[in-house]
């Protein structure tokens, strides 16, 4: 294994250890999520660190607890940056991209999709490893967008327009989706959103439900007011079930290549819904979509 790159040395490590059932390893797990922070440029009503009453300080990973972080970096496959923050106007991105890359690893990153400088596209065009960009919208058009997320819909989409024309050379390399957290009152934009994707041409969307479970209010830019519990998909049971249909059938007729739905809500768990007061969080919270590079 002497010729091996750190990460390599340590996934066949990890392999051999596997196979002799060794209960102490020295290996460490190939992928490695990381929220360096808690410090994003948007206010997304559904997101639980803006809620009514959260006073949590703005904080990140620093000293001897991120260097460990970052000497890990080099015995990394597949290192991806996301949670409640935004990766892109962290301070210390262009040192993290540099070293993500000298390790090659597979980068995959989430983001708002508000950051397009030259500076960043010229570090990720010339990124050595595999890329994932997910760009989280929740929205087809600006009325939606601005009143869960705030902000202006198509200087986002010009944004991801940018980095797929940048990333033309490096398609072999870059895989590149949108996502869509499923809400009441966004429910009927998951179809258009599937033309979206194609327009934008992205290699596929991932849709998450909204967290069920939680309960606040929160102000939106436009005025009204978000109701979580209102907006969770256990509110809308049947037209939940029919557009994850509709847009299954849409990506399937556009030739969209890569589509992540969630589950329908079956019969028999409806009717437990119905029956119980407090429901569940049953999928992926909105705060986690980084995701894997499909393929």
């Amino acid at each position: 294994m002497a010729n091996l790159r750190p990460s390599e040395n340590n996934k066949y490590r990890a392999l051999w250890e596997f196979a002799h059932r060794r209960a102490a390893v020295d290996s460490i797990p190939s992928m490695l999520n990381i929220a360096r922070s808690n410090t994003c440029n948007f206010k997304c009503v559904y997101c639980p660190d803006h809620r009514v009453g959260n006073n949590i300080a703005r904080h990140e990973l620093r000293g001897t607890t991120w260097d460990n972080l970052l000497a890990l970096v080099p015995r990394i496959e597949w290192l991806a940056f996301h949670g409640i923050s935004e990766f892109m106007i962290d301070r210390n991105f262009f040192d993290i991209v540099r070293r993500c890359g000298e390790a090659g690893s597979t980068l995959a990153i989430n983001t708002n999709g508000s950051v397009c400088t030259p500076k960043h596209l010229e570090a990720l065009t010339a990124y050595p490893g595999r890329l994932s960009m997910i760009f989280s919208l929740d929205a087809a058009g600006p009325e939606f967008f601005l009143r869960i997320r705030g902000w202006d819909f198509w200087r986002v989409i010009r944004n991801i327009r940018t980095y797929v024309e940048s990333f033309e050379n490096r398609r072999d390399r870059t895989w590149l989706g949108l996502s869509f957290v499923i809400m009441k009152s966004n429910v009927k934009e998951m179809l258009p959103f599937v033309f979206l994707a194609k327009a934008l041409k992205v290699d596929g969307v991932k849709y998450y439900r909204l967290c069920d479970g939680n309960d606040w209010r929160i102000s939106t830019e436009i005025g009204d007011t978000f109701d979580y519990r209102g907006e969770s998909t256990d509110a809308f049971v049947d037209e939940y079930n029919q557009e994850l249909e509709r847009t299954r059938r849409a990506a399937e007729i556009l030739g969209l290549s890569y589509l992540e739905l969630p589950a329908p809500v079956l019969e028999k768990a409806k009717e437990q819904l119905q029956e119980t007061a407090e429901p569940s969080c049953q999928e992926v919270s909105p705060d986690h979509h980084a995701g894997s590079m499909p393929g």
